[in-house]
């Protein structure tokens, strides 16, 4: 087997391991409240650990696979438990934390599974924080498989007012690098190229009396 067909043989593994499990996967996108949504802020619980509690409906934006959720309505439902510290990382199983219409009647369904402090800042008379979740996101109806998501939340109270929060939500998952096969299939592409390059080198030094 020459070099090119072992890059070639290689590379068509590594794709079938990191084909998705589903075809029906949802296309990227992005969700975003519109106008500010008023939650019930809780940070009393823990001394680590507090918790946001979050209901009624707002209104949502979407576009790319999220597109027919545009102009519709979404919720927030359950407790999120987050940490103080910035940078803190803590395990979350929360079903249909956010839910919000596909267009159609039916809903898309994220739910978490971690949730990690991205800033915290605390004064007199005034906070905000930012919490990264990671999740995945559904639609049974659509005959979309769980997806891969993360959701972004960002609080903020001045002058001792209630909570606000912005959110984006995002498929694929807002900064996330490259997992450890893709770098393989970019590595193995690499190496095709160089023996690709070196094979030609070698012909084209080829001379003739």
């Amino acid at each position: 087997m020459s070099m090119m067909s072992r890059f070639v043989a290689a590379g068509l593994v590594a794709a079938a391991f990191t084909a998705p499990a589903y075809a029906t996967e949802i296309p990227d996108g992005k969700v975003t409240f519109v106008g500010l949504f008023n939650p019930t802020i809780d940070l009393g619980v823990n001394p680590n650990t507090f918790t946001a509690t979050t209901g009624g409906t707002f209104e949502v934006s979407g576009i790319g696979g999220f597109a027919g959720a545009d102009h519709g309505f979404g919720s927030l439902n359950g407790v999120l438990g987050f940490s103080s510290v910035a940078g803190s990382t803590i395990n979350e199983s929360i079903a249909n934390f956010f839910t919000f219409s596909d267009g159609t009647g039916h809903n898309f369904q994220f739910s978490v599974d971690s949730v990690k402090t991205v800033s915290w800042a605390s004064a007199p008379n005034s906070s905000s924080f930012s919490l990264y979740l990671l999740g995945s996101t559904v639609d049974t109806f659509l005959g979309y498989a769980p997806t891969a998501t993360s959701l972004t939340l960002t609080f903020g109270s001045t002058s001792g007012s209630p909570y606000s929060v912005a959110a984006s939500l995002a498929v694929p998952p807002a900064g996330t690098v490259p997992e450890p096969a893709t770098w393989a299939l970019t590595l193995i592409g690499f190496g095709a190229m160089g023996a690709a390059l070196r094979r030609r080198q070698r012909v084209t030094g080829v001379s003739f009396a």
